[in-house]
């Protein structure tokens, strides 16, 4: 082969070569675009969900403090629940002890029905306090 063929040669690969780079760098850049252009979208799409997120967040915390009041509330009636019901045995003994009174200065009532009296207020109060727990 003579130079000036091995020359053509050698221009026309590197012509050849110079062509698949620029091609190369432009369909890079349009890939970038694309890419840029995408996460552009991503993002706008990220700060859409951020209201939902923090409307979300709210209705949370919202409702751990309607829960918390709650709790507070139960509490507080369970121990209103438990001093009502001291209460009410406290005024049933106080009954009984009246009424235990009353016999015992009744002449009519024999000491056989104050002692029956006695064991039946006596078990009920067993009974009751038992029941409490």
């Amino acid at each position: 082969m003579e130079t000036t063929t091995w020359v053509v040669l050698v221009v026309v690969a590197v012509v050849v070569i110079a062509l698949i780079v620029a091609l190369a760098m432009v369909m890079r850049r349009k890939n970038d675009e694309k890419n840029r252009e995408r996460a552009q979208e991503l993002r706008a799409q990220a700060e859409a969900q951020q209201i939902g997120v923090q409307k979300h967040a709210a209705a949370a915390d919202e409702a751990k403090a309607r829960a918390e009041a709650a709790r507070a509330e139960a509490d507080r009636l369970e121990v209103e629940a438990r001093d009502t019901a001291a209460t009410a045995t406290d005024y049933e003994r106080r009954r009984a002890e009246t009424l235990r009174e009353a016999d015992e200065l009744d002449p009519d009532v024999d000491d056989a029905e104050l002692s029956d009296t006695a064991e039946s207020d006596s078990e009920r109060q067993s009974a009751e306090s038992g029941s409490d727990r």
